[in-house]
């Protein structure tokens, strides 16, 4: 997952793979509408969004321009968001060692906390394609 492309074709299937998460819907509810948009500080070309709706989750790269929502804005490097989306990192932990981050209204973001342990299941079923 080193170029542009191969990227996107990730995050392609880690966001199908997180929507098709039984568990899903029940937690968006709660948190909906929100967007998180990525920015990636090594990589700028790599920045993507993701849009928290009621019932699923949408995302595109670069900047967010769809509804006006809550945002939160999360920066971190390349290696950081792969290991994030990986359930590897913890993005608590890595706000915590400074490495990752996240600006936007706190209520929000922890109404997300329920959230993180999705990501390593979503990341397993999205690189076994």
């Amino acid at each position: 997952m080193d170029t542009k492309d191969e990227w996107e074709a990730y995050l392609d299937s880690f966001m199908k793979a997180y929507n098709d998460l039984p568990d899903l819907p029940t937690l968006l509810q709660p948190i909906a509408p929100l967007v998180f948009q990525y920015k990636i500080n090594d990589r700028p070309e790599m920045d993507y969004w993701q849009s928290i709706e009621e019932d699923k989750m949408s995302w595109g790269m670069g900047d967010y321009n769809g509804p006006d929502v809550p945002k939160i804005i999360h920066k971190t490097s390349f290696e950081t968001i792969k290991k994030v989306n990986s359930g590897e990192t913890n993005p608590i932990e890595a706000t915590m060692a400074g490495t990752y981050d996240v600006e936007g209204d706190p209520t929000k973001l922890m109404a997300c906390a329920p959230l993180l342990p999705l990501n390593a299941k979503a990341h397993a079923k999205a690189i076994q394609k």
